[in-house]
């Protein structure tokens, strides 16, 4: 009698997918909460070392010439960090604190408020203006404001030459554009230029010496309408938010990435952070946040909590107080990391998952199962029931973990 040896492989519509979170592929998204990439994967993101109490609610901050002013609405007043002073008289919230310097070499700062203009000097109010603002920057000496499509300029290292007066190109003055671009929505100082966005467009401004010689280029600009608040100076590039994503101007404009889990029909603010960019923003969930772009890592994240980061600094305004964004992970009292993650699946059925990494997670399914996994092992599932995509959030159980990738076991249901 004669045997013969028989080989079985495993079924053809049984395999596995892998989702690299420093790498998705098409048909793979992944929302990061209060996560930070690493070398060895994805941490806890940045915690908070408590600096300071402040004496009143305060709604904003502000960070130039190694000096930090809070705005405290009840007082009306900028509240200085290292002299415990509040500087009175400024009614309304600054969107612009400017530091500045005379011709003699005096110092000061432009207070731009939304109505008015304040001259602040050795501690103290000196002068007000009714200038309607919506944005400003200092340039070669000058301060500049935009309200509309209307650009205003001051006269060059002055500290009162504000207004217009009389027809002097080395005094104050303003350009009107046209409305095909829409209104100014901000104004940085990049690379020795005044560049001026619009909600649709760019100009170069050259604005160096006299008035009389200025001049304006066109340049490119790409995504939909560009959004009040959301432009910031990060390092080399400038970046703004758009109904379709993030973008990064540098001479030309990238795509840097889509935004789908915020909620930008809500007050944006927009602020360099460790040569990153950051927005205070609201999610579409209702939640409050800091979405936060990393360059080196060329992918965007949320650090979880109420919060502003202050201009180029790591400081941060939340509940009261302020604090200094630290390397070192940590959460928010009440808050969570957590990891969304959906996977196009035609129709297929989940068998098993593995989570390459440490540490213990609580895993919610879209339909509302809960599951619980450990680092390394692989979860056992076997649904019964194919789906046409899955949707999933880890939550980790504790802060000492590390994730890294996601394998995951399918039967395909098409015979595709």
């Amino acid at each position: 009698m004669r045997y013969e040896k028989a080989v079985y492989a495993p079924e053809e519509n049984y395999f596995f997918e892998r989702v690299d979170l420093s790498r998705l592929k098409d048909g793979q998204t992944a929302v990061f909460r209060h996560l930070r990439p690493t070398a060895a994967g994805y941490v806890c993101a940045e915690g908070r070392e408590r600096l300071v109490t402040l004496p009143a609610t305060a709604t904003r901050l502000y960070a130039l010439d190694g000096e930090v002013y809070a705005y405290l609405p009840a007082q009306g007043g900028l509240y200085c960090l290292s002299t415990g002073t509040t500087i009175t008289g400024v009614d309304h919230e600054p969107i612009a604190l400017l530091p500045h310097v005379t011709r003699e070499g005096t110092a000061g700062l432009y207070c731009v408020e939304k109505e008015t203009l304040r001259y602040i000097r050795a501690g103290a109010v000196r002068a007000s203006y009714s200038i309607a603002s919506d944005c400003a920057a200092m340039h070669h000496g000058r301060l500049f404001t935009a309200k509309g499509t209307r650009l205003s300029f001051s006269a060059p290292f002055s500290e009162t030459g504000v207004t217009q007066t009389e027809r002097d190109p080395d005094k104050a003055g303003y350009i009107d554009f046209d409305g095909e671009r829409g209104k100014i929505i901000a104004l940085v100082s990049y690379r020795e230029r005044l560049y001026v966005f619009f909600e649709r467009g760019i100009l170069r401004l050259r604005a160096e010496g006299e008035a009389i010689d200025f001049a304006a280029t066109e340049l490119p600009f790409a995504g939909g309408k560009a959004l009040e608040g959301s432009v910031a100076h990060c390092g080399e590039k400038v970046c703004y938010m758009t109904s379709d994503g993030l973008y990064a101007f540098d001479g030309g404009c990238d795509f840097l990435e889509k935004c789908g889990e915020l909620d930008l029909s809500q007050p944006i603010g927009a602020y360099a952070y460790n040569g990153s960019y950051a927005a205070a923003v609201s999610l579409k969930s209702g939640e409050i946040g800091i979405y936060v772009y990393d360059f080196r890592e060329k992918a965007g994240r949320l650090l979880c909590g109420r919060g502003i980061i202050a201009g180029d600094r790591d400081l941060l305004l939340e509940a009261g107080s302020i604090s200094r964004l630290t390397e070192e992970g940590g959460l928010p009292d009440g808050q969570a990391c957590s990891l969304e993650v959906t996977l196009s699946a035609w129709p297929r059925t989940l068998l098993w998952l593995r989570l390459e990494g440490e540490g213990s997670y609580r895993i919610t399914l879209g339909d509302g199962k809960i599951l619980h996994a450990e680092g390394g092992a692989r979860l056992r599932i076997g649904e019964k029931t194919p789906r046409s995509f899955l949707q999933m959030t880890l939550t980790p159980e504790g802060d000492d973990f590390r994730i890294r990738a996601i394998d995951i076991g399918w039967r395909r249901e098409d015979g595709n």
